[in-house]
């Protein structure tokens, strides 16, 4: 039978829940949260205690899964369109998908991306770029650049311009 309930328990180790149902006061025993996949590729996101919930269990409310969270008059949808997926996280970080305007948005102070990254398209950026690995492009990197330019030397400047570096990129 479907009940409602509200969350008074986790335990993300084992990704179960106790549900506290207001009809009868009961609170159930540790049942499982329904995730979208468990076997080859795995997904998590754990419920919170005082979240609402709704379950499927057995006639005698002994057994059943938690079916998921849903949303109540004073936790209402965080978009209100049916073209946008998003995540939003109690610390103000969020993970937005716009299927209309085809864009992501991230907004996390730190962001780590384990592997290769390829960019096609423009690439507009507003605070400059921090690297804490050599720079290169088509041509050299930084640090050759560095090499060339750091230690040159000019012939003679006796108040007129001076000769080209004694050394070329």
């Amino acid at each position: 039978m479907l009940r409602f309930g509200t969350i008074t328990a986790i335990n993300p180790l084992t990704a179960r829940a106790r549900v506290q149902f207001a009809q009868d006061n009961l609170t159930s025993y540790w049942l499982p949260v329904l995730q979208n996949k468990t076997f080859k590729d795995k997904f998590y996101s754990m419920l919170s205690v005082g979240e609402q919930v709704a379950c499927l269990m057995d006639e005698k409310s002994e057994d059943g899964v938690i079916l998921g969270a849903i949303y109540t008059t004073e936790d209402t949808p965080i978009n209100q369109s049916e073209k946008e997926v998003a995540a939003n996280f109690d610390d103000g970080t969020f993970i937005n998908v716009n299927k209309e305007t085809q864009t992501l948005t991230i907004s996390f102070p730190n962001i780590n991306i384990v592997g290769n990254i390829t960019q096609d398209g423009t690439l507009a950026n507003t605070n400059g770029i921090t690297s804490q690995a050599d720079v290169a492009d088509a041509t050299s990197t930084m640090q050759e650049m560095r090499d060339i330019y750091n230690p040159h030397t000019h012939v003679g400047n006796m108040g007129s311009p001076t000769s080209t570096p004694n050394k070329g990129m």
